[in-house]
């Protein structure tokens, strides 16, 4: 028996899933950071972090950013397709993607993808940290200094020998396929 399916079955539900656990790790960093001590390499949430959070978000972005341009083609061409591309338009026009240049989510997509480096950006914490007990509860000066994620990530390749970069925000990406993606387009035929 021949199979129906004629195109791959991608669920905007699925996107918008990994995207938003994709996000949680990012926000989650920070919170992590603030317990875990960073001047311990045993500990064993620091440990934790190490092992799984680059390999997490990287597998993430790069399977958001591959589910959505698989949909994407496919909504281009449904029945539906004025109302997407609509949509499509509005989103790109409400968020840039690149802190710099303004990208069509398509396009960061396609950088996403074709990205050599992928680097998340770290900032310095605000405030002090859980185990610097002093200063955590208000009596000394901040003497623990600890790191986290900004939520920001720069990607960069080469294309036709001319390098590129770009510093996208993770927040504002996952918030951008949730206003696309959050209310379903529809039929995907």
């Amino acid at each position: 028996m021949k199979p129906s399916v004629s195109a791959y079955q991608i669920e905007e539900s699925e996107i918008l899933r990994k995207a938003y656990q994709l996000l949680a790790y990012f926000l989650a960093n920070e919170q992590i950071a603030k317990i875990a001590h960073p001047d311990k390499s045993g500990d064993p949430l620091k440990s934790l972090d190490a092992r799984f959070l680059f390999q997490e978000t990287s597998t993430l972005l790069l399977e958001v950013a591959i589910l959505f341009r698989s949909i994407d083609d496919q909504l281009k061409r449904s029945t539906n397709s004025e109302k997407y591309l609509k949509k499509v338009a509005s989103t790109n026009e409400r968020y840039g993607f690149d802190m710099f240049d303004k990208l069509s989510i398509r396009k960061c997509c396609n950088k996403i993808i074709h990205a050599t480096i992928f680097e998340p950006r770290v900032v310095e914490g605000f405030g002090a940290h859980t185990k610097d007990l002093a200063a955590f509860y208000g009596d000394d000066d901040k003497k623990i200094v600890w790191h986290h994620l900004s939520g920001d990530i720069r990607i960069a390749g080469t294309y036709n020998d001319n390098d590129w970069a770009y510093l996208i925000s993770i927040p504002e990406f996952v918030e951008a396929l949730a206003y696309l993606l959050g209310n379903s387009i529809g039929d995907h035929g």
